[in-house]
C-alpha cells in the first residue's frame, strides 16, 4: 500500500506541476529576498573587513601636539593587546596645480600598515617623487609625469617639513584611509582637503613622528564594525590611553631639558661675546691715535710743494703773454692775405658759374632745335591720321548701305512667308477642330467613320508638319533681328570712335603749329646771349692770374714768421708740462691726504658702529634669552589625540550604509516573506479541498490517517523546501552582490566583493516557510479527515447564496446585467478568496510602493535641507582665541567680496544634551542678530509649515533630537557642560534632517550659561549660489588670521547625493522583487480560482457562452479584485512607508515623510499592468477547459 500511495504521490506532482512550481516560486522569491536583504548587511561588513585587512589599516592612530617620538613608540609597544606599532609622518600643505591651489594631505609611504593600491604608474623612489590621490587626478586634466608645488599656506617654511616644494608625479593610489570621495578638513587653504599625497619617508625632514599607527593582536580575526572587532580595539585603546599622561610628561620633560640646554648654551655664548666686545673696542682707540699722527705730518709736506709750484707758474704766464702779443701782429697779416685769396676766390667761383652758364645755353639751343624736329614730325603724323580716319568714315557709311539694302532683301520675303504659313495654319487648325468635333460626336454616338478617322488623323499630320514649320520660320525671323540690331550697334560704335579721333587732331593740329612757331622766334636771341658770355669769360680770366702771383709771396712771409712763433710755443709747452707734472703729484698728495682722513673717519665710525651693533645685539640676545626662558616656563604639556579608525574619514559612514542595510533587512524582507508564506499556505490549503473526494477514497481503501497526511505533508516539505533551498542558493549571492556593488559608487577601490553564505539566515527562511505550509497543510488535512470516507467522497455542500448589499439598492443593481450580478454575488460569496487575493495585491502593491516612496524620501532630504532650511553656502569657523581685530579682518574681508550677498554672525559649537537616560550630540547655534539669522536658517515645524522665530522664553530643538530624547513642547532639556549640567526650556520643536540642532537667542543663552556668548562662525551667502563661488570666497577668508576651517553646504549636497546614488540600486532591487511576488501572486491565486471553479465554467459553455464571454465573466472579477487590492495596498504602502522610513533611519540624518503622486501612479499601474498580464496567460487555460466536465457526475 505505501508503494502504491508513494507512486500516486510523484503522479500527483506531475499532474499538478503547475501548482508545485506556482509554491517552488513563492517560496523561493521570499527566501531569497528575505535572506538575500539580511545578509547583504554581514555581506558588506566581510567585504570592508576583507579590504582593510589586506591594507593592513590600522586600528589605533596617536598623534600629539609637539610630535613622536622613538622612546613613545616603545612605550606604545609594550601596551599589552598591541600587536605592532609604526611611526608615520603627514602633513597638510597647499598644492599648487595648473595655477590652481588646493589643500592637499602629504604622508609618508609606510612599511606595515595602512599600504597604498597602486592604480597606476610605480611608487616613488626619490626624495622629489610622488603618488598622487587617483580620484583626485581623474577629474583636474594631470598626468602622471607632471610636476607639482607645494607651499606651507602658513608663516612657517615648509623646509622645516618637507625637504624639497617640488615634485614628480609617478604614479596613482588609492588608500584604506580614504574609502569615499571626502578627504576631510584643514586650517589652510579653503579649509577642505582636496587630496592624498604620498612620498617616500626620506621626503620628510622633520625630526619627530606626526603620527604613530597600532595594530591591536586579534582584531583581524574579528569583523570590522561589530561589537567583537570595536571590545578588542576599545580594550587596548584604554590601555594606549592610560600612558598618556606619562608620555606627554616625558615628551615635556625632553623638551623642557633640551630647550633649557640651549638658553644655557647661549648665556655662555653672551659672556664671551660681552668681553670680545670690550677687547675690540680698545684696540680700536689706539689704532685711530696712530692714524691721526701720520696724517698730520703729510699736511705739512704737502703746503711746501703748493708754495713751490706758484712760483713756476708766475715766470710761465709771463712769457706767454709776451707770444700772445707778436702771435696777435702775424695773425692781423695773414688775415689781409686770406681776405685777398678770398675775393680771388669769389672771383673764379663768378668765372665758373659762368662757364656753367654759357654751357646750359648751348644746351637748350640744341634742345629746342630737337624740339622744334619732333614737332615738325608730329604735324606730318597728325596730318596723315586725319585723312585715313575721313576715308574710314566714309567706307563705314557704305558698310552700313550695304548691309540695310542686304537686310531688306531677306527679311521681308521671309517674313512674308511666315505671315501666308500662319494664315493658313489658322485654316486648317479651324477645320481640324470642326472635323474632330464631329467625330468625337460620333464616337459618343457608338458610331464607327473610318473615312472621318483617316480625314482627322492627315489633317493632323499636316498640323503637326505646319507647327514645326512656323516654329523654325519664328526662329530665323527672331534671330536675324538679334543680328541687324547687333551689327548696328557694332556701325554706330566704330562710328563714334572716328569721330572723337577726328576731334583730338583738329584740337591738337593748331597747338603743334604754335609751338613751332614760337621756337623759331627764340633761337636768335639765345645765340645772341652766348656770344657775349664768350667776352666776359676771357677778360675774367686774365685779372686772375695777376692776383693769384701777388698772394703767394704774402703767404711765405707769414709761414717763416708762424714757425718762430710755434718754437716759442714749444718751450712754454715743455714748461706748462712741468709745471702739470708738479701739480698732478700735489693732487696726489691731497687726494691721499684726503683718503686718508676719509679713512680715518670711517674707520672711526664704523668701529663706532660695530661697537654699537655688538652693543645692541648682546641686549637684544639678553632679551631674547629672556623670551626663551620665558616660554620654557610658559609651555604648555603636550596634548596626545588617540583614535580609532572611526576617526578616519568615511570610515564610520560605511558602517552606517551597513546599519541601514539591517535596519531595512529587519522589516521589508520580512513582510515581503510573510505574504509569500501566507500565499503558499492558501495554496497548499485549496489542495487538500480540491483533493477530498481523493482523501475520501484512500480512507475507504484503508489507508491511515498518518499515511494519508503524510502524502501531502511530503508534497508541501518537497515544495517549500527545494524552493527555499534554490531561493536561498540564488537570493544569499545575487542579491548581496547587487547591494554592495550599488555601494562600490562610493567605495569604488574596495575591489573585493565577499558574499559567503549565511547559515542562520538561510534555516530561518526554510524553517518559517515549512511552518507555514506544513501547518496548514496538516490543519487542513486534520480537518477533512474528521468526516467519513462516504462524506469525503461526497463533494462540500455548495455554499448557500445570500443577498448581496448592492442588492438593497435597486437603482443601481438593476442597471446590472446578468454577468455582473454574477460578479458581484462570486466576490461576497467565497469571502475567503476574496481576501486572500486582497490582501495578496494590497501587500505586493504595498511593498512597491513603499520602494518609490522610500526613494522619495531620501532623495527629498538635500532639497528640503540645503533648499529650504540651511540656506546658506558657507560657514567660515573661527580660531578658539581669536581677537577681535581677527575676527574684524574675517568680517572686513567677507563685506568686501562682491561674490558675497550676506552674511551673519553665530556662535556654533557641539554639546551634550539629555533627558532621563537618553543622551544626544547636537550642534548649538546661537545668532547674533535673530532677524539676519532668519536669511540663513528658516525654523518652522514640518506638518504645518509654520514659521517660528527665536524668543527669550526659550530654545528650538529640532524634531529627530526631540524623538531621540523623547522630548515635546514645555520639557526641560539638560546640558553637559564642564561646569556641570544646565537647563533650558523647549520651547518649539522644528523641521531638520542633517544633523542635530539646538537654537537659542543670546539672552537664552546668557541666562542657561551664565556667561554672554563667544560667536566663533559667521554664515555667509554667495550671488550665484555655486559651490564654485562659495569656495573662491572661501580661500581668500582662510587667508586671515582668524580663520580655522570652512565647511560648504554645497559640497555636503554633494556627498549626501553620492550617498543616495548607492541606494538607488538597492531600491530598485526591493521594487522588481516586489513585482515578481506580485506577478506570482496574481498568477497563484487566478489558477486556484480557475482550477476551482472548473466545473461552474464549463457549464457556462454549456450554455452557450464563448470563449471570451467566459474569459471576460473571469476577468471581471480579477479586475475588481486588483482595484479593491490596488486601494488596499496604498493603505499598506502607506502604513508600511512610514513605519519602515522611521525603523531604517540612522540617529543623525531623518529622511523624509512624504511618497510624490507619480509613485502611487507608479505602483498602481504595475499592479493592474501584471493583473492584465495574468488575465491574457489565463485566457488560454480558460479556452482548455472541457465542456463535458459539467456533465459528470457530481457523486
Amino acid at each position: 500500500m505505501k508503494k502504491a500511495l508513494r507512486k500516486n504521490f510523484y503522479m500527483e506532482i506531475r499532474h499538478s506541476l503547475g501548482r508545485f512550481l506556482s509554491i517552488f516560486f513563492i517560496v523561493a522569491i521570499g527566501c531569497a529576498f528575505f535572506s538575500g536583504i539580511r545578509a547583504s548587511e554581514p555581506d558588506m561588513r566581510y567585504s570592508g573587513d576583507t579590504y582593510f585587512d589586506e591594507k593592513n589599516l590600522m586600528d589605533i592612530q596617536v598623534m600629539s601636539t609637539m610630535g613622536l617620538t622613538e622612546d613613545d613608540l616603545d612605550a606604545i609597544r609594550a601596551v599589552d593587546g598591541v600587536l605592532d606599532a609604526e611611526g608615520s609622518y603627514a602633513t597638510d600643505v597647499l598644492c599648487t596645480i595648473r595655477g590652481n591651489q588646493v589643500a592637499v594631505h602629504v604622508m609618508a609611504l609606510q612599511d606595515k600598515m595602512n599600504q597604498v593600491q597602486l592604480e597606476d604608474g610605480r611608487l616613488p623612489e626619490k626624495e622629489n617623487e610622488c603618488v598622487i590621490d587617483a580620484d583626485y587626478l581623474d577629474g583636474k586634466n594631470l598626468k602622471i609625469g607632471d610636476k607639482i608645488t607645494l607651499s606651507s599656506g602658513t608663516s612657517d617654511s615648509l623646509e622645516d617639513t618637507l625637504k624639497t616644494d617640488t615634485f614628480t608625479i609617478v604614479g596613482t593610489v588609492s588608500s584604506p584611509e580614504y574609502i569615499a570621495f571626502h578627504r576631510g578638513s584643514t586650517t589652510i587653504g579653503n579649509g577642505s582637503v582636496s587630496a592624498f599625497l604620498c612620498v617616500p619617508e626620506k621626503a620628510f625632514s622633520l625630526d619627530v613622528y606626526t603620527e604613530i599607527t597600532v595594530q591591536v593582536e586579534s582584531a583581524k580575526e574579528a569583523t570590522a564594525f561589530t561589537k567583537e572587532y570595536e571590545e578588542h580595539v576599545d580594550s587596548v585603546l584604554k590601555k594606549v590611553q592610560a600612558i598618556k599622561e606619562e608620555r606627554e610628561q616625558a615628551r615635556y620633560d625632553e623638551i623642557v631639558s633640551t630647550a633649557q640646554e640651549k638658553v644655557d648654551e647661549a648665556q655662555e655664548e653672551l659672556a664671551q661675546a660681552e668681553q670680545d666686545l670690550a677687547d675690540g673696542k680698545e684696540e680700536a682707540e689706539e689704532e685711530l691715535a696712530s692714524a691721526r699722527e701720520k696724517l698730520d705730518a703729510a699736511q705739512k709736506e704737502l703746503e711746501r710743494g703748493r708754495n713751490q709750484l706758484a712760483a713756476s707758474k708766475l715766470e710761465l704766464e709771463q712769457s706767454r703773454n709776451l707770444l700772445v702779443s707778436k702771435q696777435k701782429e702775424l695773425d692781423q697779416s695773414k688775415a689781409q692775405v686770406e681776405q685777398g685769396a678770398q675775393e680771388l676766390s669769389e672771383k673764379q667761383i663768378t668765372l665758373t658759374t659762368l662757364r656753367n652758364q654759357l654751357a646750359q645755353l648751348k644746351e637748350q639751343e640744341e634742345s629746342l632745335e630737337d624740339q622744334r624736329q619732333e614737332l615738325l614730325e608730329q604735324q606730318t603724323q597728325m596730318q596723315q591720321k586725319k585723312d585715313e580716319l575721313l576715308k574710314a568714315k566714309e567706307e563705314l557709311q557704305q558698310q552700313a548701305e550695304d548691309y540695310q539694302s542686304a537686310y531688306q532683301q531677306i527679311y521681308q520675303p521671309l517674313k512674308q512667308s511666315y505671315e501666308e504659313l500662319n494664315t493658313q495654319y489658322e485654316l486648317l487648325l479651324q477645320n481640324y477642330e470642326a472635323l474632330k468635333e464631329e467625330y468625337d460626336r460620333k464616337q459618343e454616338a457608338g458610331e464607327e467613320d473610318p473615312e472621318l478617322k483617316a480625314q482627322l488623323e492627315q489633317l493632323e499630320a499636316e498640323k503637326t508638319a505646319m507647327e514645326e514649320k512656323l516654329t523654325e520660320l519664328k526662329a530665323n525671323l527672331d534671330k536675324m533681328e538679334l543680328e541687324a540690331k547687333a551689327a548696328e550697334a557694332e556701325i554706330q560704335k566704330n562710328q563714334t570712335k572716328i569721330e572723337a579721333g577726328l576731334t583730338q587732331i583738329n584740337e591738337g593740329l593748331p597747338v603743334v603749329e604754335a609751338g613751332i612757331a614760337q621756337i623759331e622766334a627764340g633761337i636768335p636771341v639765345l645765340q645772341d646771349n652766348i656770344q657775349k658770355l664768350t667776352d666776359v669769360l676771357t677778360q675774367g680770366d686774365a685779372a686772375i692770374l695777376t692776383a693769384s702771383r701777388q698772394i703767394d709771396q704774402a703767404k711765405a712771409q707769414i709761414t717763416s714768421g708762424q714757425q718762430q712763433i710755434d718754437s716759442g710755443w714749444q718751450q712754454i709747452s715743455e714748461g706748462q708740462k712741468k709745471i702739470e707734472e708738479a701739480q698732478q703729484q700735489l693732487s696726489s698728495g691731497t687726494t691721499e691726504l684726503e683718503d686718508g682722513w676719509a679713512e680715518y673717519e670711517e674707520g672711526r665710525i664704523e668701529a663706532q658702529k660695530k661697537i654699537e651693533d655688538g652693543e645692541r645685539q648682546i641686549t637684544e640676545a639678553r632679551e631674547e634669552l629672556a623670551k626663551a626662558q620665558q616660554k620654557i616656563d610658559d609651555l604648555e604639556k603636550p596634548k596626545w589625540y588617540v583614535y580609532d579608525r572611526n576617526n578616519l574619514t568615511e570610515y564610520s559612514g560605511y558602517g552606517d550604509n551597513a546599519d541601514r542595510m539591517r535596519a531595512i533587512g529587519k522589516v521589508f524582507p520580512l513582510i515581503f516573506f510573510l505574504v509569500a508564506a501566507l500565499i503558499s499556505l492558501t495554496t497548499m490549503t485549496r489542495m487538500v479541498e480540491e483533493e477530498r473526494t481523493q482523501i475520501g477514497i484512500l480512507k475507504a481503501l484503508g489507508y491511515g490517517n498518518a499515511s494519508i497526511v503524510g502524502k501531502y505533508l511530503w508534497y508541501a516539505i518537497l515544495a517549500t523546501l527545494t524552493g527555499g533551498v534554490f531561493g536561498i542558493l540564488i537570493g544569499e549571492k545575487i542579491i548581496p552582490y547587487i547591494i554592495i556593488t550599488a555601494y562600490k559608487i562610493l567605495y569604488r577601490h574596495m575591489y573585493d566583493v565577499v558574499i559567503p553564505y549565511n547559515l542562520y539566515y538561510a534555516v530561518t527562511a526554510c524553517a518559517a516557510a515549512l511552518a507555514c505550509t506544513v501547518i496548514a497543510t496538516l490543519f487542513s488535512c486534520m480537518k477533512e479527515l474528521r468526516e467519513q470516507a462516504a462524506e469525503l467522497m461526497r463533494p462540500p455542500t455548495p455554499k448557500q447564496g445570500k443577498r448581496v448589499f448592492l442588492e438593497r439598492v435597486p437603482f443601481i443593481w438593476k442597471n446590472l446585467n446578468f454577468t455582473w450580478k454574477s460578479t458581484v454575488r462570486n466576490l461576497v460569496r467565497y469571502k475567503k478568496r476574496f481576501f486572500m487575493t486582497v490582501f495578496g495585491i494590497g501587500g505586493c502593491m504595498g511593498m512597491m510602493l513603499f520602494g518609490f516612496g522610500l526613494k522619495d524620501s531620501i532623495s527629498a532630504i538635500v532639497p528640503l535641507q540645503y533648499e529650504q532650511i540651511q540656506l546658506y553656502d558657507g560657514d567660515v569657523i573661527l580660531k578658539e582665541d581669536v581677537t577681535e581685530e581677527e575676527r574684524n579682518d574675517v568680517q572686513k574681508e567677507l563685506d568686501a567680496d562682491k561674490k558675497v550677498s550676506v552674511t551673519a554672525e553665530n556662535l556654533l559649537k557641539n554639546i551634550e544634551v539629555s533627558s532621563g537616560e537618553s543622551s544626544q550630540e547636537v550642534y548649538l547655534d546661537v545668532p547674533k542678530d535673530v532677524e539676519a539669522f532668519k536669511k540663513f536658517v528658516v525654523i518652522r515645524d514640518r506638518k504645518t509649515k509654520e514659521i517660528y522665530s527665536l524668543e527669550d522664553k526659550g530654545a528650538i530643538l529640532t524634531e529627530k533630537a526631540a524623538k531621540l530624547l523623547e522630548v515635546n513642547v514645555g520639557d526641560k532639556l539638560t546640558i553637559d557642560t564642564d561646569d556641570g549640567e544646565k537647563t533650558v526650556l523647549i520651547s518649539a520643536i522644528c523641521e531638520n534632517y542633517m544633523g542635530h540642532y539646538l537654537y537659542m537667542t543670546s539672552e537664552v543663552y546668557e541666562k542657561t550659561f551664565g556667561e554672554a556668548p563667544d560667536y566663533n562662525s559667521i554664515y555667509y551667502r554667495t550671488q550665484d549660489r555655486t559651490t564654485e563661488e562659495a569656495k573662491d570666497v572661501g580661500e581668500n577668508v582662510m587667508k586671515c588670521d582668524g580663520t580655522l576651517s570652512i565647511s560648504y553646504t554645497t559640497s555636503l549636497k554633494k556627498q549626501v547625493d553620492h550617498m543616495l546614488e548607492s541606494l538607488d540600486i538597492v531600491i530598485i532591487v526591493l521594487i522588481i522583487s516586489a513585482g515578481m511576488l506580485a506577478f506570482v501572486v496574481l498568477y497563484n491565486l487566478n489558477n486556484i480560482n480557475i482550477t476551482e471553479r472548473k466545473r461552474e465554467l464549463a457549464t457556462l459553455k454549456v450554455l452557450g457562452f464563448y470563449d471570451k464571454e467566459v474569459s471576460s465573466y473571469v476577468y471581471r472579477e480579477n479586475i475588481l479584485l486588483t482595484l479593491i487590492g490596488a486601494l488596499a495596498g496604498l493603505v499598506i504602502g502607506k502604513i508600511l512607508h512610514r513605519f519602515i522610513v522611521e525603523t531604517v533611519e540612522i540617529d543623525s540624518v531623518m529622511f523624509g515623510r512624504n511618497i510624490d503622486p507619480p509613485s502611487f501612479l507608479y505602483a498602481f499601474l504595475l499592479t493592474v499592468a501584471f493583473s492584465l498580464f495574468v488575465n491574457g496567460v489565463m485566457y488560454f487555460k480558460l479556452k482548455k477547459i472541457n465542456m463535458v466536465e459539467s456533465l459528470k457526475s457530481v457523486e
